[in-house]
């Protein structure tokens, strides 16, 4: 799985835009953006990347939730890419084929599972790589430095599931990965949201 976010240099408010690739390649791998962003930019990084010999920048797109700066520029991605979009159910996107909860999806070469948020929003949707141990977060927060927050308890249940795994590296929505300490950082977050208020 090769990862690379489009919008790493980008200037204006965005979303982080991940293009997925296979390690090798290969015609079989499924070229997965994770959000579009909001930066039209991101048209021309497309241009330019290297997704092997007969395929597409963009077989498909998987969304996190779809607020402005992780979806604004879909429709310009699909007028030139038109590819299926995948989504929450509850996904204010028109058009998307909808995500359920542990649904295993295929994303670069890999095999991903589908993990509905319980947080951020209604649609909020995160993916985990379990072979690679990545998980593409969104804007499902993944630090949880107090115990004083007021949380909906299906983010509990998302929290503990995704605190089982082997989690190796967390891309998030915005800022840069996370991949020193990931585990330490769960463990303590899945404390302090223990010990949090829910409604």
């Amino acid at each position: 799985m090769q990862i690379h976010n489009l919008t790493s240099q980008s200037t204006e408010y965005t979303s982080n835009v991940y293009h997925i690739t296979g390690e090798y390649l290969q015609l079989s791998d499924q070229s997965t953006l994770i959000d579009v962003g909001r930066d039209i930019r991101v048209i021309g990084e497309l241009r330019t990347i290297r997704t092997g010999i007969g395929k597409k920048p963009v077989d498909q797109i998987f969304l996190t939730h779809s607020h402005f700066d992780h979806a604004g520029l879909l429709k310009e991605i699909l007028e030139r890419y038109p590819v299926p979009v995948y989504a929450h159910p509850q996904s204010r996107i028109p058009g998307i084929h909808p995500l359920q909860d542990q649904q295993i999806v295929h994303i670069g070469d890999n095999e991903c599972e589908v993990i509905w948020g319980g947080t951020h929003s209604e649609d909020s949707v995160c993916y985990f790589c379990q072979e690679k141990g990545i998980l593409f977060s969104g804007d499902v927060p993944m630090r949880i430095y107090t115990n004083d927050g007021i949380y909906d308890p299906a983010f509990l249940l998302t929290f503990e599931r995704i605190s089982s795994y082997e989690v190796k590296e967390i891309y998030p929505g915005h800022g840069d990965p996370i991949v020193d300490g990931v585990r330490h950082m769960l463990d303590e977050s899945y404390r302090n949201l223990k010990g949090s208020k829910f409604f």
